[in-house]
């Protein structure tokens, strides 16, 4: 909610991310409820019309979206050397 995944590791693109938000969950009735995976400031619910409006990534052109998600500079995530390759291999591990 008023965010939107990674795309800096685990094979992501955020012109694929742009373009599957934008073609599929975008084109769904405004009223449509979304749910995020998880969220770190706690919010659970959100709306297509909301997300439109006020997502500060979602609602730019896809050239200023990929260009945001190149320069977010986020740290690496802690676990990221475990997770990593569980989720390559649909969360089985060794």
């Amino acid at each position: 909610i008023r965010g939107c995944g990674r795309t800096d590791f685990q094979q992501g693109s955020a012109e694929q991310l742009y373009d599957s938000i934008h073609n599929k969950i975008f084109t769904l009735p405004e009223r449509t409820k979304v749910f995020p995976g998880h969220d770190y400031r706690g919010r659970n619910i959100s709306t297509v019309r909301e997300e439109k409006h006020f997502n500060p990534r979602l609602n730019k052109g896809k050239d200023e979206f990929i260009k945001i998600m190149a320069n977010l500079n986020l740290p690496k995530p802690a676990l990221i050397d475990t997770a990593l390759p569980a989720n390559l291999k649909d969360g089985k591990t060794d």
